[in-house]
């Protein structure tokens, strides 16, 4: 039996929680490295990938200028990307997430919503150490603070303080993480 800090990464093989036949892990492999090689050739130079990234499936990621992705983030199926993403070191995002950016103007009376233009693009900031959950959706100008955890279907419309649990619509904090 392996120990492994909490800082080292274990593959399936070394997790007694998973048993994987090989060649299924390979074909894991394979299918993985596949979705990221789409996104580098959609996004091409706006994007910057760290080390041992996972991508599910159906991620649209059309980030207008940036994304960032660091090491050891693990992003579910579904996600939604639509503004320029920064996301720091050993982050979970589950499934159907989305990043929107609030950037439709609709303050000019003498325009329609239609008409009204777009503000400059957002960019979301996530400083690590996050868990993003279960169809949440974080919208404009937001940055997440380090070990921040967000909760099932919130509403992210502030920053979020590090080493919180925020959880709601909008969302806020509900307790310190630790």
């Amino acid at each position: 039996m392996h120990s492994h800090s909490q800082n080292e990464i274990m593959s399936s093989d070394e997790r007694p929680d998973i048993q994987v036949n090989p060649l299924i892990n390979l074909l894991r492999h394979l299918v993985r490295a596949s979705r990221l090689a789409v996104l580098k050739f959609r996004l091409g130079s706006k994007l910057e990938l760290g080390n041992n990234v996972y991508i599910g499936r159906n991620a649209l990621i059309i980030s207008p200028e940036k994304a960032v992705i660091g090491s050891n983030v693990g992003i579910a199926n579904n996600l939604h990307v639509e503004t320029n993403i920064n996301i720091g070191n050993d982050v979970l995002i589950s499934s159907r997430v989305s990043f929107i950016g609030n950037d439709h103007r609709f303050d000019d009376s003498n325009k329609t919503v239609f008409w009204g233009g777009r503000n400059a693009p957002a960019t979301i900031i996530l400083e690590g150490d996050n868990l993003i959950g279960y169809g949440a959706t974080i919208i404009g100008n937001i940055k997440i603070g380090k070990g921040c955890i967000v909760g099932a279907s919130a509403v992210v419309t502030k920053d979020l303080p590090p080493n919180t649990i925020c959880a709601g619509v909008p969302a806020r904090v509900i307790r310190n993480r630790f």
